[in-house]
Order: structure tokens, then sequence, then C-alpha cells
């Protein structure tokens, strides 16, 4: 079996909650240290504060992408263009530039949103496999994609990455591929 995932095109997020509540949240920064952005991520309204639940860890840190809607990446560049002010290349841009604001309000102005796909530490374990742990991460309240599927043999997994090259134009958001695990 083989789960295969659309590949968020956003900025990579890692949360860390210790009794259930966000403690620390942090990007990827250039690898190794990442960059604190718990002031934003708070104003982020897809991303719980506080999980909800059976059996979450006392500590658990989750992995994810932090992205913009299509929709959302309009609206924003049409009010940076009425303002006069330089618009974003590409929604992955305008995520990246609206976490890391100094003025959270900024932040919470842009509708940013998240899908989370993996754990990092857990001080228990959490699910057997990638399907059981999306499904527990969804019953907690963190945001997955739902366009994941289990896929039984290559076969399965091959006709997954052909439908979603043909359906990923209708997406409201970007993918840079597909992730199978």
């Amino acid at each position: 079996e083989y789960v295969c995932e659309l590949k968020i095109d956003g900025l990579a997020i890692s949360l860390t909650y210790e009794n259930r509540f966000l403690i620390k949240a942090a990007t990827r920064g250039d690898g190794i240290t990442g960059e604190d952005v718990l002031h934003n991520v708070r104003t982020i309204k897809s991303i719980p504060l506080r999980l909800h639940g059976e059996s979450i860890p006392d500590a658990l840190e989750v992995r994810g992408e932090v992205f913009i809607l299509h929709k959302e990446f309009a609206r924003i560049n049409k009010e940076r263009e009425e303002e006069g002010k330089p618009t974003f290349a590409n929604p992955r841009n305008a995520a990246a530039g609206s976490l890391r604001q100094l003025d959270p309000s900024i932040t919470a102005s842009r509708n940013l949103t998240g899908f989370f796909y993996a754990p990092g530490f857990s001080s228990e374990p959490i699910a057997s496999n990638q399907d059981g742990l999306l499904n527990t991460f969804k019953s907690w309240g963190l945001q997955i994609n739902p366009n994941f599927t289990v896929c039984v043999g290559i076969d399965q997994v091959l006709s997954f990455i052909e439908g979603w090259t043909a359906k990923k134009a209708d997406l409201p958001y970007d993918i840079d591929g597909i992730v199978i695990k």
C-alpha cells in the first residue's frame, strides 16, 4: 500500500503542542534553524490553538504547509495594485511574506491556511501508517488535505498521478507535485 498526497506549494511550517496547546511555530528557515512565527500563526483561523479529541500526546510536533488560496491571492494583489505597491509573484511568495510580517494584523488580513501531513516528534506513538496519521490529525482539529488516497499497488499510484495531473488546474491552491509514501 502507498498513500498518495498532493504536494502543496506553500511554506513549510512546524507546530509544537504541549498538553494540547500550541506553544511554538517555526518555518524551516535555513534548514537548520527555523524562524519563530508563532505570533503570526496564531492569527491563522484554520490552525487550532488547542487540539481536541482522544489520545493526544503530551508533547507533539506536526509538520505541514501554510499557503494562500488562489482567490485570496488575487484579492491581495488587487489591493496592493490599488495602493501602488508591488504585487506578489505567486501564492507561495505571498504566503511566505505574509507569515514573516512583523505586524500580526497584516498576516491575519491575508487569510492564510494550512494542511498538516507529518509528525516531527511525539511523546507517544500516533498511528501505524500514513492514512491513520492523517485521519488522527483531522480528528484532533488539524486541517489535512482531503485529496489523498490509499493505493494498492503501483498501478493505482500511477492512476492517481495521471488523474491529478489532469485536474490540478481546477484546485483552489497550487501544488508542485505528488508525494508517495
